[in-house]
Parts: structure tokens; C-alpha cells; sequence
């Protein structure tokens, strides 16, 4: 067996590996595969019998390489089983949406239940200091975006929308990580992916409908996370990622992969010749309370692990070769795919115009502004402002200057201290600029210059103590554990109070909702749960 450069002797290296039978987590097995640096690969699975095709022909190809675990996450006996020889964990595995719109107890239990289990494995194995735990997160932690703050980057506050369970149980499951303690961790956090299952998915729930027109995506593809974590494997093998762990980045495809939601659907509507307008009313996806953002520091990792190869035109070349029988909807009418495609699934109970007819007022507060906000969408394209056409509802807008990149400096988020120092030289002054951008404070009276990783102990504007590490705050866009971390989803609260939420939160939000707590009625999303 060789490193990177070619130096053999290197010891055999084990890799654990959570979600295999995912869109990601099953490119992750097949890159391992081709990786001759990984002796063995293990897998913890709910149910081998149930993966897809693809997952099972790696298992055959892998043959003695591949140990399957059989449990879940939630199983602590089975987590202890996958990392007890593992050198590296990598946790993909999540229950993600529609699954976690449906199922919010089994989406806690496994995505910060299942995280905790695993930081605990690790540190119960007696090689807490060797094994290295890759934990993938989510866009989602970001929560809703405009045109206003586009570009996000590594310390923005992590927020998010209403009633999102997945986002909500990954902002917990990251920050268990992330003040861990473990001596070598990194969390990732995964921007939207374009996968082989893509467009299969989403014919099978209103979740589609949740996309907004315009907000911004900058999408990565399955194959291209696989790559990354091979590379990241053997990169660190042949020591290349010295200064690497104890932090978080954003992963991202580029420039190539960034648009707008109008753009996705259009790409995904020409494989039938067609377009969005083609087959959906505007009103139909919600104008708010997702996620999705363009990354100003995605080629951070990049940098660290060279794995981008695929752009978005990339991906929808490849779909087009994969559904080649697409391309029969170009014979078929407009008006009944339509109907039978999309407006089928207007009425699903994770359909927005579901809740509309239905009216639950908590989710169309949320994701339209109230019902009257709803009413004032127009139902003609002719009428509706498309971000990538140039059109707001404030006006014309410039849409290639505001994707590019060079000038994005313009929509950076403040983080409460002063950026230009390096690590090293943030101290206790920083901590309180930081605590008092947050409406809170630092009541910690020491820390040694350039020490991210100890606690302080910390106050918010509620008046909640907690402990955190700087880093979590100021590095990773962590607050109040308490009244900052999603549910009951009070954002509009906390930006009344603090100006780190604030200047994001009103770019959607108007002042007025400020008392606004979801939901309003418990069992509004019966028929959802």
C-alpha cells in the first residue's frame, strides 16, 4: 500500500461510513472503493436488503473490503461497533427532507441523537485521539436567503427557516461536534447536491414546491462529493492537511454551480424541451422561509482537496444520457404533463397551496408572509419578478453583477469583531465586541490570546447563560443555545434584540411579525406528521 507520494509501509487504513445508501453517502462508498489506500470500509446500515441498486453493486464489488453493521443511528451498541477500529468516521448519514418534513421525532432522534452517539463512541473507544470524525452538515444551517445577502461564508449566523426539522436537528448536531472536544473533527457543510436520484425525488412530494424562484443555489454533484472525501482521506494520509481539522467549511461547486431556483427547474424542464412557465403558476413555491445561498468561501476547500470536476451544465448532460426518456415528453402536451406531473402534487400535505386551502395560518405566515401577502402574488409570469430575468419586486436589478463573485464584498454580513486579525490574535476584547454585536456578553474574565477552542462562559440578551468555545460564536455563527437555535421558531424575537440575526432577518421579514411564533396551533400538521 502507497501514500500519495508513493512511500509504502503506510498502515491500512479503516474508514466508517454513515449513509451508503444516500445520494452522497453512496458516492462516498464508490470513491473509497477506487481509493487503494482504504483496506476496509464500514457501513452502518438500517437495512441492506433495502439499499438501491447502486448501493448494492458496491457492496459486491467491495467483497471482503466492505463490513456492513447492521442499526441505525439511533442504536448506540451498533455505532460503537462501526468506530472501534475506524481511523476515519465519515457521517453522511441524515434523515433529510421530505422524510424529516413527515417524521420531525425520528429526524432529532437519529440526525443529533445518532451525531451524539457517534462523538461518544469516540470518545469511549480509548482512540479518541486517533480517529478523525468527518461530520457532514447542511446549506440549511444558513436558513433563508435573497437577493439582498446572496453570498454567505463561514460565520454567518446559523438560522433556520421555520419548520425546518432538518435544518434544526443539524445546527444541534453541529455544534455537539464542533465543542466536542475531540482533537480531530471538521464539519462540512454541504450546499445543495445534484444527484442521480435528483429528479425522481421530486415527483413524489410537495417538496418541490418549496424551492423558491429566487433564491440563490450553488449546487455541487454527487460525484464531486465522493471525490472530496477520497481526496480528503489520502490527502491526510500523505500529510498534506496539516492546519486542516478543528474547523468548518462550506462546500460548494463554483461559479458554474451557482443559480437561482427558476434556473435549477429550467435546467431540469429542457430535458423535456420545455420550461418552469411551461408547467408551473408562480404562486405555487413559496417566496421565503427556505434555504440556499452563494458560497464567497467555497474554494477555501476547494483549495484543500481539489475535487471539482462536474459543473451544473456538467450534471444535466449526464441526466439527459441517464433519462434519455425524457426527451419523449417533448411529444407530449404541455397541459398534461402539468396535470398529471406536477398539479397531482399540489394537494399533498407538504405542498404550500395544501396549506393555503387548508389554511394553516403558522406555515403561511412563515412561507409567504400571511395570507394576504399570498393573494398579492401574481398568478401570470408576465407579472412575476424573476431575479434571474434582472426583475425584483423592488425594481431592475443587475443579475450578472450580483452573481459576480469579485464584487460580492458588497453583501458580507458583519460579524461583530474585527476580521482583518488572524486567529492568533483574537483575544478577550474581541469576545465581548462579538458577545455585545449579539446583544449579549462575554462574562468570562480571561482568555489566552488565540485560544478558539476553550470555553468561555457567555450571556445573552435573555439573559441565558451558556458555555461555548470563540470559535463556535465567532468562527462558526453559533449563539444562544437556548433562544437562538430554532424551535420554537423565534428569530423574529431574537433579531429584535440582536443585530447579528437582524441584518438578515429583514431582508424577508418585515418588523411587524416581530411577536410571530411558530406554529400557532400544535396539531395544525397532523396530516403532515
Amino acid at each position: 500500500m502507497a501514500d500519495l507520494n508513493g512511500n509504502h509501509n503506510v498502515k491500512a487504513l479503516v474508514v466508517a461510513l454513515t449513509g451508503a445508501t444516500g445520494a452522497m453517502g453512496g458516492e462516498v462508498l464508490a470513491h473509497l472503493l477506487e481509493s487503494k489506500d482504504v483496506s476496509r470500509i464500514v457501513l452502518l446500515v438500517r437495512n441492506p436488503k433495502k439499499g438501491r441498486s447502486f448501493f448494492k453493486r458496491l457492496v459486491r464489488k467491495g467483497g471482503e473490503r466492505v463490513q456492513i453493521v447492521q442499526g441505525s443511528l439511533q442504536d448506540k451498541d451498533a455505532v460503537s461497533s462501526l468506530v472501534k477500529d475506524a481511523d476515519y468516521v465519515v457521517h453522511c448519514g441524515a434523515v433529510i427532507p421530505p422524510k424529516a418534513d413527515h417524521n420531525p421525532e425520528d429526524t432529532w432522534k437519529t440526525n443529533l441523537g445518532g451525531t451524539r452517539n457517534i462523538v461518544e463512541a469516540i470518545r469511549s473507544s480509548g482512540r479518541s485521539d486517533e480517529i478523525k470524525l468527518v461530520h457532514i452538515s447542511t446549506v440549511a444551517v444558513y436558513g433563508n436567503r435573497d437577493y439582498h445577502h446572496p453570498w454567505c461564508r463561514m460565520g454567518d449566523p446559523v438560522m433556520s427557516s421555520a419548520y425546518d426539522y432538518y435544518s434544526a436537528s443539524k445546527i444541534k448536531s453541529e455544534r455537539c461536534v464542533v465543542e466536542s472536544g475531540l482533537p480531530h473533527w471538521v464539519v462540512l457543510r454541504q450546499t445543495a447536491v445534484y444527484h442521480k436520484y435528483f429528479l425522481a425525488n421530486n415527483m413524489n412530494d410537495g417538496l418541490m414546491f418549496h424551492t423558491c424562484w429566487n433564491a440563490p443555489f450553488e449546487w455541487v454533484t454527487d460525484r464531486d462529493s465522493g471525490l472530496m472525501i477520497q481526496n480528503l482521506v489520502e490527502k491526510d494520509m500523505a500529510g498534506k492537511l496539516d492546519g486542516f481539522w478543528q474547523n468548518c467549511y462550506n462546500i460548494g461547486g463554483g461559479a458554474s454551480c451557482r443559480e437561482t431556483g427558476y434556473e435549477t427547474f429550467n435546467q431540469g424542464f429542457a430535458l423535456m424541451g420545455a420550461s418552469a412557465e411551461k408547467f408551473f403558476s408562480p404562486e405555487w413555491n413559496i417566496p421565503r422561509n427556505f434555504h440556499g445561498v452563494w458560497y464567497t468561501d467555497s474554494q477555501v476547500l476547494e483549495d484543500w482537496l481539489s475535487y471539482r470536476r462536474e459543473s451544473s451544465a456538467d450534471f444535466w448532460k449526464r441526466m439527459a444520457k441517464q433519462l434519455w426518456y425524457y426527451k419523449l415528453g417533448r411529444i407530449v402536451p404541455a397541459k398534461l404533463i402539468r396535470k398529471f406531473a406536477i398539479e397531482r402534487l399540489l394537494d399533498t400535505s407538504n405542498a404550500p397551496m395544501n396549506w393555503v386551502r387548508k389554511g394553516k395560518k403558522g406555515r403561511v405566515d412563515a412561507f409567504f408572509g400571511g395570507k394576504e401577502a399570498f393573494e398579492k402574488i401574481p398568478r401570470d409570469w408576465k407579472e412575476y419578478p424573476v431575479l434571474a430575468k434582472g426583475q425584483t419586486p423592488e425594481g431592475a436589478i443587475d443579475y450578472a453583477d450580483l452573481r459576480d463573485e469579485s464584487k460580492a464584498e458588497r453583501y458580507k454580513l458583519d460579524h461583530g469583531y474585527d476580521e482583518t486579525k488572524k486567529d492568533s490574535e483574537l483575544g478577550l476584547e474581541d469576545m465581548k465586541s462579538a458577545a455585545s454585536f449579539r446583544g449579549g456578553q462575554v462574562l468570562s474574565e480571561n482568555m489566552k490570546t488565540g485560544d478558539l477552542h476553550t470555553a468561555l462562559k457567555w450571556k445573552c440578551h435573555n439573559g441565558h447563560e451558556f458555555d461555548s468555545t470563540p470559535f463556535a460564536v465567532l468562527k462558526a455563527g453559533f449563539w444562544c443555545p437556548v433562544c437562538c437555535e430554532a424551535v420554537p421558531w423565534a428569530f423574529d424575537k431574537a433579531a429584535s434584540h440582536v443585530p447579528f440575526y437582524a441584518q438578515v432577518w429583514y431582508d424577508t421579514h418585515s418588523k411587524s411579525e416581530e411577536n410571530n411564533v411558530y406554529p400557532y396551533d400544535e396539531h395544525e400538521d397532523d396530516d403532515l406528521l
